[in-house]
């Protein structure tokens, strides 16, 4: 492994003038052949293989999960994600909820889009004890921890092709960039430090 520190391109300084600043370098057409490129000559693959994770995701019931609020960052969402995982946990398992397995808890993915607002499409895998409670409870809690938020749930049908239905339309506004970087998992929120 070699401990060669990685090349930067510095933009050369150039006068304060109208002329100066349209001709000087601009930093992505100088990162495009080494950073855009390569990544949208794999967007194909990239998606192909995001798609193949999500038919892989178990999951009886798809969530959208929305905010109803403009200019919301990723980061910002992850948040009230986690805090909403907790609260959901606390109804289903009681005060020792965090002492609960992982195993007995549902797990969960979720999938960002932007449409008017920033959403997520999730696909949730809830035990079969607390199916009933998470389904009449769970949007009741969103609106706890999102005032202006919407959490509609839907069970996903036992019919030929449906759970492969829901899992393409949530992958289906695929950047593989901003898409796999804002992916949450329950097991990543989750973990152990």
């Amino acid at each position: 492994m070699s401990n060669a520190e990685p090349t930067t391109i510095r933009l050369p300084a150039i006068p304060m003038t109208l002329d100066a600043l349209m001709n000087r370098p601009m930093a992505e057409v100088q990162n495009y052949e080494s950073e855009v490129l390569p990544l949208l000559q794999l967007w194909r693959q990239y998606e192909q293989g995001f798609g193949q994770m999500l038919q892989r995701v178990p999951g009886s019931f798809y969530a959208v999960a929305n905010f109803n609020r403009q200019g919301l960052e990723p980061d910002w969402c992850r948040q009230r994600i986690n805090l909403f995982d907790m609260k959901l946990a606390r109804l289903l398992h009681g005060k020792n909820w965090c002492k609960v397995p992982n195993a007995e808890r549902p797990s969960w993915i979720a999938i960002p889009e932007r449409a008017t607002y920033l959403h997520y499409n999730m696909i949730w895998d809830v035990p079969i004890p607390h199916q009933e409670r998470f389904f009449s409870e769970a949007p009741d809690i969103w609106r706890q921890v999102v005032p202006s938020g919407e959490f509609d749930v839907q069970v996903i049908g036992e019919g030929v092709g449906e759970s492969n239905a829901v899992r393409i339309y949530s992958g289906k506004t695929f950047h593989p960039r901003w898409t796999i970087d804002s992916t949450i998992a329950s097991t990543e929120l989750r973990r152990k430090k």
